[in-house]
């Protein structure tokens, strides 16, 4: 497989666009892009930049993917908040630029992240504790086998118990348990050998995680892998130099929609791949009807958690294997229309809270200058097993579990008339991604390196990008990274013979068959040969 080389993906766009145009030497290809979120959109764009012709299928009907805004109302200034994506590190250039290309610098703004707002709240086993009152003494409270071990010193109870519920805030019950785990092991030891003291704030209220990151790297080396991997991610979410869209981040996707001259047809249910000698047999549901068309060149931006449900043919084995193998990690989020922002009098503007009790995260819009969009609730974000216990929930279920465990916080929200109107998503139960992203380790919290290069390398004329197909996954510079290197390699491949695309919307027979349920009953479509 061709890949753009290192130092371009090290660079911004503009140089991987200029690399990508040196081997652009044959314009006119047809590709057929599966998926139409960021990833299939931002190839589209480019691949239509270097005179490609370029069409979108996409299986459900919306477009967007994981980037989900959700409005309560039809007003173009109707309160909104974030099922999906939410927030921009700054240093994420890809995104940025995309951002630029499509005019919306103007609504950038600063996205007020966890432990940022001190005035935000923190339910830790029943006791509510304001960030910036948190003291030695609340910690002994909820951690009281950590602090009787007399074995380590005040400070290396302290930073423990910090780091403990940065932990516990950001990640699932199972990262809880590696770090339970890491730390009666040898990190207690590692931390009681360091100095902590300049990794406390002036107050010794609270900890500095990346400057203590960045002295220590050798700490992250004594975590079990999959922790470290996550580490990583706390630092990134716990920046302080996070951004966001104010108008919602759907304004990204829907710009690049508008931006490609291909069609883009939603309600394509693609439920098969069939890789051939001379091209990629892709075949659909679309209103009860199953449908065939032969590509020349297909981009499958689909998750491999859909992907490894649908008959695949001439996949070679390790390709497979790759594909079975990404593991995906729940994600949940519930969002309260409420009757005004009543969280803005006790001076918490942005941020979030934290509840032990299942709902973990809770945050608070950051844009300050729209009412509207100030009185959406983020009342609940989970990962892992805390977003799997929610998901089995009827969303009526969710959302009274969701406002119990948030009035222990905000008893405000049991107000009559408080709560207008609330929505939830359960990424894993979602058809069309079955899961909230890819994670770097295996389901039962081992780790075993990616095969990167299996996991992005094409079959023959199908080619693969997404955030599971990038070095940086959950996020959405690692999906339009992936979709830049797609489009390289998509433009250096030599061409086919010169042919057209096929279309057939004749139902097939043979020996594989495909169950759907119809408007009018459950009908059973076999396919193979023409009929």
């Amino acid at each position: 497989m061709n890949t753009v080389s290192e130092s371009a993906l090290k660079m911004d766009v503009k140089t991987i666009q200029q690399e990508c145009k040196r081997a652009n030497h044959q314009q006119g290809k047809r590709v057929t892009i599966l998926g139409a979120g960021i990833a299939g959109l931002v190839a589209a764009y480019e691949l239509e930049h270097l005179g490609h012709q370029v069409d979108i299928m996409e299986g459900s009907p919306r477009i967007g993917g994981r980037v989900w805004t959700h409005r309560f109302g039809s007003d173009p200034g109707a309160p909104l908040g974030e099922l999906g994506a939410m927030r921009i590190p700054s240093d994420h250039q890809c995104v940025l630029h995309y951002i630029h290309a499509m005019g919306l610098s103007d609504k950038l703004c600063k996205f007020v992240t966890i432990f940022e707002e001190h005035n935000a709240l923190m339910n830790i086993h029943g006791k509510v504790f304001r960030i910036r009152n948190v003291a030695v003494q609340a910690f002994r409270t909820c951690y009281r086998e950590l602090f009787q071990d007399k074995r380590y010193s005040k400070k290396t109870r302290l930073f423990a118990a910090w780091l403990k519920t940065i932990v516990d805030v950001i990640g699932s019950g199972e990262l809880r348990k590696c770090l339970e785990q890491d730390l009666s092991l040898h990190l207690m030891d590692k931390l009681e050998m360091l100095d902590l003291q300049p990794f406390f704030t002036a107050q010794g209220k609270a900890i500095d995680i990346h400057a203590f990151i960045k002295a220590h790297p050798e700490f992250r080396e004594k975590c079990s892998k999959a922790l470290d991997l996550f580490l990583g991610d706390i630092l990134v979410e716990t920046s302080h130099d996070l951004l966001q869209l104010q108008g919602g981040m759907d304004q990204l996707t829907d710009s690049l929609a508008k931006a490609v001259n291909g069609s883009i047809r939603c309600n394509q249910e693609v439920v098969a791949l069939r890789v051939l000698e001379d091209g990629v047999e892709v075949s659909w549901l679309e209103r009860g009807r199953l449908y065939t068309r032969h590509c020349d060149y297909v981009l499958c931006t689909i998750p491999f958690s859909v992907l490894r449900q649908m008959e695949l043919s001439g996949f070679d084995d390790n390709k497979l294997i790759a594909m079975h193998n990404t593991a995906y990690w729940p994600a949940t989020k519930v969002l309260f229309h409420c009757a005004h922002p009543f969280w803005q009098k006790y001076g918490i503007f942005g941020g979030a809270s934290f509840s032990d009790e299942g709902i973990r995260q809770i945050y608070y819009p950051s844009v300050k200058n729209s009412s509207s969009e100030n009185s959406v609730l983020l009342a609940s974000y989970t990962i892992g097993d805390d977003a799997k216990y929610l998901g089995m929930m009827s969303e009526e279920d969710r959302n009274v579990y969701v406002k119990n465990a948030l009035g222990k916080i905000h008893p405000e929200i049991h107000k009559p008339g408080m709560l207008f109107d609330s929505t939830s998503i359960v990424w894993s139960n979602y058809k069309w991604s079955a899961g909230g992203c890819s994670v770097p380790w295996n389901y039962d919290m081992s780790y075993e390196s990616r095969y990167y290069q299996d996991i992005v390398r094409s079959q023959k004329t199908l080619f693969f990008a997404g955030e599971h197909c990038s070095r940086l996954p959950a996020w959405m510079e690692g999906s339009i990274s992936s979709a830049l290197e797609a489009v390289y390699d998509i433009v250096v491949h030599k061409p086919l013979t010169d042919s057209t695309m096929k279309f057939a919307s004749k139902f097939r027979t043979g020996n594989f068959k495909y169950r759907l349920a119809s408007r009018k009953g459950e009908a059973v479509k076999y396919w193979g040969l023409s009929k």
